[in-house]
């Protein structure tokens, strides 16, 4: 694998591209995911009851048509912007459609009114390295817009990593079927010797469970392997999309 050099780690979002989101109660969902808060905890934030905010989140009532006092109250705790999200310039998530069960996400096929546990709201915006094997969540794959083809770049000297976004095939591309936003998968999963060798002897251990939160650009992500701490979260690898590195 050759050394690449990763000059760029800023957190310009720039040039990314999101997908429309036609309801209301799925960008409140989205927004409480992206800042890894539960439900309850944006209840709080509210001052508002968890039974009132788990309404607005399932659609079983209407954000747009509460008090005004609430909605505001319930946007400032999702660090909305209220003017913003009246005219609809969110667009954080997944588009959502309708079947016999309900309002469903297109690639997730989870329910929009399905709750996120601790743990998930936690660590789906995580690179996770789990004994060995990488993990790298669904979620940030949405966030650089479902690749198809990508490198994996590395920086010794400078610990760190990150995956670029390829707009055209190249030598040493990786390719991510579009079988891993289908719906059955919850992100995608490396195996490959050489590389778990080379993070593992980046962090300084030999084996372990560790977590490291990505710094985003407009060619995708860097993650700094100097940031590595150590987590209990219990990843599931066979709901992990296993690539072939070879």
């Amino acid at each position: 694998m050759e050394n690449k050099n990763l000059s760029d780690d800023s957190i310009d979002l720039s040039g990314f591209s999101t997908v429309h989101l036609d309801c209301a109660n799925s960008v409140l969902q989205e927004r409480r995911l992206v800042l890894e808060l539960t439900q309850k905890q944006i209840a709080e934030r509210a001052g508002i009851p968890l039974s009132t905010y788990k309404k607005f989140e399932s659609g079983e009532r209407n954000i747009r048509t509460a008090a005004f006092e609430v909605t505001c109250r319930v946007l400032n705790a999702l660090e909305l912007d209220i003017e913003g999200f009246y005219h609809g310039i969110y667009a954080i998530g997944e588009e959502v459609y309708i079947d016999e069960e309900g309002q469903k996400y297109v690639r997730t096929g989870r329910l929009t009114s399905e709750e996120i546990d601790d743990d998930e709201a936690i660590n789906v915006v995580r690179v996770h390295i789990v004994d060995r094997s990488l993990i790298i969540p669904l979620k940030l794959l949405r966030i650089i817009n479902n690749p198809d083809k990508i490198h994996l770049m590395y920086h010794k000297d400078d610990r760190r990593f990150g995956i670029r976004v390829l707009k055209e095939s190249t030598d040493g591309a990786i390719y991510i079927p579009q079988e891993v936003y289908s719906g059955k998968w919850r992100g995608i999963r490396i195996e490959n010797d050489v590389f778990i060798d080379l993070i593992y002897s980046i962090i300084q251990r030999d084996t372990g469970r560790y977590f490291v939160e990505p710094h985003f650009n407009e060619y995708g992500f860097i993650v700094h392997l100097d940031e590595t701490v150590k987590s209990d979260y219990k990843t599931k690898p066979d709901k992990y999309y296993l690539l072939n590195l070879e």
